[in-house]
C-alpha cells in the first residue's frame, strides 16, 4: 500500500500528505496542499463530471422548429 507524501515546507524530510506537523523538525505546515480542494484527483472528477453534463445537455437539447421561429403570433389566430 503506498501513501501519498510530500517534503516539509522547513527541512523538506518525506512526509505523509495527512500530516499537519513535520514529525522530525515540528514545523507547522501551512499552504494549499492542506485545503484537499486542489487535489489532482479531485480535480480529474470534476472536469469529467462538468464534461458529461455538458454533452449531455448539448445531444438532449431540442432542435428549434423553422417554422415556429419565423411565424407572427397573431399568425395562428383564426381572423374574423
Amino acid at each position: 500500500m503506498k501513501f501519498e507524501t510530500t517534503k516539509c515546507i522547513q527541512c523538506g524530510c518525506d512526509m505523509l500528505m495527512a500530516d499537519t506537523v513535520c514529525p522530525t523538525c515540528g514545523k507547522v505546515q501551512t499552504g494549499a496542499r492542506q485545503s484537499g480542494a486542489l487535489n489532482p484527483r479531485t480535480m480529474l472528477a470534476v472536469a469529467l463530471a462538468a464534461a458529461v453534463l455538458f454533452a449531455f445537455n448539448w445531444f438532449k437539447s431540442p432542435a428549434p422548429h423553422v417554422g415556429q421561429a419565423t411565424a407572427h403570433p397573431s399568425a395562428s389566430l383564426p381572423s374574423r
